[in-house]
């Protein structure tokens, strides 16, 4: 396998593991129990749409000879909008770390405020380890991660259909997944969210993944593989979460069904318990969850520290180093999990946001973007708008604490646009 191949395959796994994530395996079932057919159908046209955009913005960064923050810095001369990458970045590491972590470590430590912190302390050194240690070797470390997650899935839908599945139990649920319903306001926006988090947009990853391919690679071909296998292990997943659970609780999974991210915790909270006569399927489910959550941690690290390293002028341990301490002390503050909770919904708020800021140097860069790409980014940026709309309303709606969710997001788009006053713009090259 000459070099080019080699890396096309690490690149491809790289981003079905980043883009799969624990939302993959615990909220896209849901999504597709919830609304049958017709949710897939709508989720699938979004989830083109956004992989398409994911393209367009590599390609873009590939082409204009940059580094992605030069684009920033540079060309559209909004270094803001780089920092406001690095900052929801960061708010998603402080909380999805300790996440992660306790899907191993919540039946020895709970799920309370300490158990947090320590699994947030662990996941953030084994962070730190590897970006600092594995240097040139980070990315295939990702890939090898992200591959052991893709053999996973196929493994665990067969075990628990061979071993748990029941075809009494589980004829209604696999009959919600073939259901057309009419469409909604609320399938729509739980399609496009559950696309949006399907191909990872808003964290700066593909404008960093342009930087690093020359145009011998074909980022159409890396990146639609790429979310493709993550669209099919979103399915491998449905049928998994079906067959543990329908046979032995269904009242609890028809209530995750109908439900929101309050019945997905709820589901989730409960499989060791559903799973208690089967120990090593629950072991094997847990590793599972635990390289979703990696493979999405350590990318998502990697853009940070990059945006760190570029814009200021370090080198690659001291901006290890300055991610970290910042990750440790907004970590240490969220730890509980109500506060967890709030900086969750700031940054699905706020990617909406970040996802536009994504876009702006490809309209800004020297190659102009053709009619077909152009209608792409108008699409994918209303979309993007009427998202953080919706998704404002609906913390609001929730009040108390989680109005610091909205202020979070209002400071990312404060800083976005305004963001030469903390760092001056250069002068155009």
């Amino acid at each position: 396998m000459d070099q080019i191949k080699k890396w096309t395959f690490y690149l491809t796994i790289l981003v079905a593991g980043f883009a799969t994530g624990i939302g993959t395996i615990g909220l896209f079932p849901q999504m597709w129990l919830k609304y049958g057919m017709s949710g897939m159908v709508v989720h699938v046209i979004f989830l083109a749409i956004l992989t398409y955009l994911a393209i367009i913005e590599s390609e873009a960064v590939m082409k204009s000879g940059y580094y992605f923050t030069e684009l920033y810095t540079k060309i559209s001369r909004k270094p803001g909008m780089v920092m406001a990458l690095l900052t929801v970045g960061i708010m998603f590491l402080s909380y999805y770390t300790a996440n992660v972590g306790l899907t191993l470590l919540s039946p020895v430590l709970g799920v309370g405020t300490v158990a947090r912190l320590i699994a947030k302390l662990i996941m953030i050194g084994l962070i730190f380890l590897i970006i600092t240690r594995a240097k040139e070797k980070t990315f295939v470390i990702m890939a090898l991660g992200a591959l052991i997650l893709v053999i996973l899935v196929p493994i665990i839908a067969v075990l628990f259909k061979v071993q748990l599945a029941n075809p009494a139990s589980t004829a209604h649920f696999k009959g919600l997944l073939t259901a057309w319903r009419p469409l909604s306001f609320g399938m729509l926006r739980e399609a496009a969210d559950r696309a949006l988090y399907g191909v990872g947009l808003g964290f700066g990853f593909y404008i960093m993944l342009g930087s690093f391919m020359s145009e011998r690679f074909k980022a159409k071909h890396i990146i639609s593989l790429g979310v493709f296998i993550q669209y099919i292990i979103g399915i491998l997943s449905t049928y998994a979460v079906i067959y543990s659970v329908a046979p032995y609780n269904p009242d609890l999974l028809q209530r995750y069904a109908n439900g929101g991210e309050e019945q997905a915790i709820e589901l989730m909270g409960a499989l060791p318990k559903v799973l208690s006569g089967h120990p090593g399927l629950l072991a094997l489910l847990g590793l599972t969850i635990f390289m979703a959550g990696l493979t999405s941690i350590l990318p998502a690290s990697e853009v940070d520290l990059q945006i760190i390293q570029s814009m200021f002028k370090t080198n690659r341990m001291k901006a290890a180093v300055y991610l970290t301490l910042i990750v440790l002390t907004l970590g240490v503050l969220d730890s509980p999990p109500l506060i967890a909770d709030m900086f969750l919904k700031a940054v699905s708020t706020s990617i909406f946001i970040t996802s536009i800021f994504e876009i702006y140097p490809v309209l800004e860069g020297r190659i102009k973007p053709t009619l077909l790409q152009l209608s792409t980014i108008v699409i994918a940026a209303t979309i993007f708008l009427i998202g953080f709309a919706i998704q404002t309303v609906y913390d609001a709606r929730l009040g108390g604490i989680y109005y610091l969710s909205i202020l979070l997001a209002l400071f990312v788009i404060a800083l976005g646009f305004a963001g030469e006053l903390i760092k001056p713009k250069p002068e155009a090259s």
